[in-house]
């Protein structure tokens, strides 16, 4: 999913919060409609984003700003709910149509690095304490800088504001490798990269793909989950002979 397609989604939700307030009034919602229709346009991300960009601030205009306008609910408890969805969505809008979009790409030599250390930081920070020690010491930063440099002819990476932000990493019909730099999670960076390691297993002429988790990496297992792949069963997975306890995931494309 692209940051285009999550702020459509942004601005989707904003318009439905608002249209179940009477007091929010139908100029709101359409406003709000316009910028999602503006997304959903036939142009470039960068065409749409601006042009979302420029309706959207001018909703923001002086005297028009949502810090001072209210949601109304008949009962408390559902009126700040409500006004505390309402902050949060139009903080998301307003983020996503200013966060450049995302550009996926084929790695090159000079990414190693940037790759190596993506992937070092998103390792430990999604597997200790759920892996073997024994793999945990295996798994240095030079362990890393040396398995990326050899493996780029199988990564595709993403960019970001034209800085390297994720990458996933496709061999046959399995999704090895799918990390994102902790400062771009949550900008639609690992919805871009699995929906292309999915096109690329389906080229390849496979019509199922599948990839290992760890068993105790939750996190991992929601997005996936929320993408459309579906938990197959317990599996070890070898890395470097050790026993990794795993769930294979599997998502047959087309479907």
């Amino acid at each position: 999913m692209t940051t285009r397609d999550l702020a459509r989604r942004t601005a989707t939700d904003l318009s439905a919060l608002l249209a179940a307030d009477s007091r929010a009034g139908f100029a709101w919602q359409q406003r709000m409609w316009q910028i999602a229709v503006c997304l959903s346009a036939d142009a470039s991300d960068d065409e749409a984003l601006r042009a979302a960009r420029a309706r959207f601030q001018g909703l923001y205009a002086p005297g028009r700003d949502f810090a001072d306008f209210h949601l109304w609910r008949p009962d408390p408890g559902e009126r700040a709910a409500a006004n505390a969805r309402l902050e949060s969505l139009t903080a998301r809008l307003r983020e996503l149509l200013h966060m450049p979009p995302v550009t996926l790409r084929r790695a090159r030599h000079a990414d190693a690095e940037r790759v190596a250390a993506i992937w070092h930081a998103g390792w430990h920070d999604g597997h200790l304490g759920h892996v073997p020690e024994e793999l945990v010491a295996i798994r240095t930063a030079e362990n890393f800088r040396t398995r990326a440099a050899a493996r780029l002819t199988d990564t595709t990476v993403a960019e970001v504001g034209g800085e390297v932000g994720g990458f996933v990493m496709v061999v046959g019909d399995e999704v090895e490798q799918v990390f994102v730099d902790a400062s771009f999670r949550g900008g639609g960076v690992a919805d871009a990269l699995l929906a292309e390691a999915e096109r690329l297993v389906a080229a390849g002429g496979h019509e199922v793909a599948w990839l290992a988790v760890v068993t105790g990496n939750a996190r991992a297992r929601r997005f996936y989950e929320r993408s459309g792949w579906a938990d197959d069963g317990e599996l070890d997975y070898a890395a470097d002979g050790v026993a990794v306890p795993c769930r294979r995931y599997v998502k047959r494309l087309g479907s």
